[in-house]
């Protein structure tokens, strides 16, 4: 899923996202967060460097299924109208947590934050996040976002 907060919505198998801090259910701690990370930061790049095929070919397989390649430009291009194209990054934290898709399955997840510097840039500050699950024997992005905090910036990105 790439979305932007009511910008880009597409067809998407998941329901919802949890960032998680107990262990009622196998969450994104279960999944190596060295490579997690350099997973992350890779797609980072890609959307900097706007990869767009390498950015689908990381994508979950359930997305790949969902989202053709000519779909991958259109939705890229909504993120960027509304927030700007990133420029470049500053790694802020993670968190480990798991997704909910619509058939109830739980994944594992990893999500990465990032401050982001756009070509929107305004006076609010931007984060960019990635959404990292296991995916058959790698590892593949759920979902990226750019969002801002209308309230104030949590105090754990500052």
């Amino acid at each position: 899923m790439l979305s932007a907060t009511g910008c880009a919505q597409t067809k998407s198998p998941t329901s919802l996202s949890v960032a998680s801090s107990n262990q009622e259910s196998v969450d994104g701690s279960s999944i190596d967060r060295k490579k997690a990370r350099e997973f992350s930061d890779s797609i980072v790049k890609a959307i900097i460097e706007d990869r767009q095929t390498d950015l689908r070919q990381k994508m979950e397989q359930v997305f790949r299924d969902a989202v053709s390649e000519k779909d991958m430009k259109p939705m890229l291009e909504r993120i960027y109208s509304a927030y700007g194209k990133p420029l470049e990054v500053e790694f802020k934290k993670d968190e480990a947590g798991y997704r909910i898709y619509d058939t109830g399955e739980r994944k594992p997840m990893r999500k990465f934050w990032y401050a982001v510097r756009t070509t929107k840039q305004e006076k609010e500050p931007k984060f960019l996040f990635t959404e990292i699950v296991p995916d058959g024997d790698s590892l593949a992005w759920a979902s990226f976002s750019i969002v801002t905090f209308s309230m104030g910036i949590p105090p754990d990105l500052r």
